[in-house]
């Protein structure tokens, strides 16, 4: 954000434009590189995260269940990368490929995962469900309903924080 060009606002750009090959007449190939660079290791070090997750359900219908939402939330990531590869201005096609792909089997995912969770109360807690709906509902909205700036933030801050909470949640378990 401090990179851009003209200005950044919060409210009216989205993330995407951070990624702009070109802003505002202005060639910016540094801000496209820090943002790809960033969606890329983004994506790559949120891959253990599903496979950690699943090895907390074990139990007969819970693992069938969540090595789905595990596979799904692997394929997802690199999605994620190709939303800053893929620039928006040069690739339009393949950054909103990435970017629909990303958010939708995200979105799958955490709802498999909560799905499982319901079933694993006990161990897990409510809460975590709750919150992955919420994350679900929230994604789905800014897939189908609200696409603009706010909502882009909304939905990608909700994705962080939904990660923070079940990485602090499996840290608490496996401790």
């Amino acid at each position: 954000m401090i990179l851009y060009s003209e200005g950044y606002s919060f409210l009216e750009d989205s993330f995407i434009s951070l990624g702009l090959s070109v802003t505002r007449g202005i060639p910016t190939p540094l801000n496209w590189f820090f943002f790809a660079t960033a969606t890329t290791l983004a994506g790559a070090l949120s891959i253990p995260f599903w496979p950690t997750t699943r090895t907390v359900f074990t139990d007969t219908m819970p693992e069938k269940i969540s090595s789905i939402g595990t596979i799904i939330g692997i394929i997802a990531e690199p999605c994620l990368a190709g939303v800053g590869i893929f620039a928006s201005d040069a690739f339009p096609f393949q950054h909103g490929l990435s970017t629909l792909l990303f958010f939708t089997l995200f979105a799958i995912a955490i709802e498999l995962y909560s799905i499982v969770i319901i079933n694993n109360n006990k161990e897990y807690g409510y809460l975590y469900d709750l919150f992955g709906y919420l994350t679900c509902t929230i994604l789905f909205l800014h897939i189908f309903v609200i696409s603009d700036a706010a909502m882009q933030k909304l939905t990608v801050y909700t994705i962080i924080l939904y990660s923070v909470i079940q990485g602090y949640k499996l840290l608490k378990l496996f401790q």
